[in-house]
């Protein structure tokens, strides 16, 4: 297994870099880390106050025994979960990947359009390719008609997000990926997306639905609206909630205290349980918005917006937006004693979440309704 470079045009070496910033850097150092079971910690250093809150804990009191890597949830979601994860883990997941791809393509290289600063790049993007002993192809910054000519070659299997299936299925190009294979997560690509792409380019899609927490918990292919768990993944429910059991879900979590993970583990995934190993995902029980790749708490937001001078309250809604690449756009419904400004929230918003793009739309003039306990149940015009 080998890392190519994509922007350099060669190969480079699997080895030791302190603070990697580019994709090349952060593969080539997590990968290191993995074969020489070095322990590592990884996030995204670009978010400020995610780096903030790492740096809070000392070395010593992150780094833990016979752990592999310590990854931290986006950092958007309020305080974000440092989440341990074995050698083991992450190994036992690649191979339970690696058996449900098809058994009639051979695969001679994969292809990576997502950074290494988080579970999904590293397990998927990195330690796939390196279990299967193929060559990873990195390129610090893709555009969809560049990926559409890697796609082009025989035996790729692409590592991607939903925003490039869905900006591959607008260039329209003329050109077919029927001998590669893609790999996904779910959300927020449509049933509709996905096969319109499977039409356009006659290459399937294996959409992944996973967690930090959990690894990968089940798959689907293609248009498919049911999700089927791993074998060695144990499914069940609880108030309409998934939780799981399997040999991927982190060891430990890291709040204000490490804690030892507990089987079954519970999500907040919302669910209709089809059988043993089947499910349909109906929604999350918290309110999240995913805005490039990452869920952003709408509480969160709303405490940015009510820390600006003269805003009293705020209410963030999450809206869908089928025709925009990005699915999800946060309508942002403020009262205020004078109007706020969309440049003014998009410094604030940049202070937090550093050059993260949010998509939003702003509505002042407002009257933010609450219940008889406080709770913010909805909004008025104040004309």
């Amino acid at each position: 297994m080998r890392i190519y470079d994509m922007d350099k045009k060669r190969y480079v070496e699997v080895t030791k870099v302190d603070n990697p910033t580019t994709k090349v850097e952060q593969l080539s150092h997590a990968l290191y880390c993995y074969e020489n079971e070095i322990f590592d910690v990884i996030y995204d250093k670009a978010q400020p106050a995610l780096k903030a809150h790492v740096e809070s804990f000392g070395e010593e009191f992150l780094k833990q025994d016979e752990m592999q890597f310590l990854y931290f949830t986006s950092g958007t979601t309020g305080t974000p979960t440092g989440v341990y994860k074995t050698k083991q883990n992450s190994k036992k997941q690649a191979w339970a990947l690696i058996d449900t791809l098809p058994k009639d393509m051979k695969f001679n290289r994969i292809v990576t359009t997502v950074p290494f600063v988080h579970i999904y790049g590293v397990d998927i993007g990195g330690v796939v390719p390196k279990e299967m002993d193929i060559d990873v192809w990195v390129k610090e910054n893709f555009i969809p008609e560049e990926l559409a000519v890697e796609a082009e070659v025989e035996g790729t299997l692409i590592v991607t997000t939903p925003l490039f299936i869905k900006a591959l299925n607008r260039i329209k190009k003329d050109t077919k990926f029927k001998n590669s294979y893609f790999l996904t997560s779910t959300a927020p690509l449509s049933p509709d997306d996905a096969k319109e792409f499977k039409e356009r380019y006659e290459s399937s899609i294996m959409q992944l639905f996973a967690s930090t927490e959990t690894g990968m918990m089940a798959y689907k292919v293609d248009d498919e609206t049911i999700l089927r768990a791993y074998d060695c993944v144990e499914i069940g429910e609880s108030d309409n909630m998934l939780n799981i059991s399997s040999p991927f879900v982190a060891k430990k979590i890291l709040n204000e205290t490490i804690q030892k993970v507990e089987f079954p583990f519970q999500t907040e995934d919302i669910v209709e349980m089809l059988s043993e190993h089947e499910f349909k995902l109906l929604g999350r029980s918290s309110n999240l918005a995913k805005v490039a790749g990452k869920r952003i708490s709408t509480l969160q937001i709303e405490s940015i917006v009510e820390n600006l001078e003269g805003v009293e309250c705020a209410l963030v809604k999450v809206r869908k937006d089928e025709k925009a690449l990005r699915d999800e756009v946060l309508d942002i419904y403020v009262e205020s004693s004078e109007e706020i400004k969309s440049k003014d929230l998009k410094v604030a918003l940049k202070k937090v979440f550093g050059s993260m793009h949010i998509v939003f739309k702003l509505y002042n003039n407002m009257i933010i309704t609450k219940s008889s306990v406080g709770k913010k149940i909805g909004f008025k015009d104040k004309k």
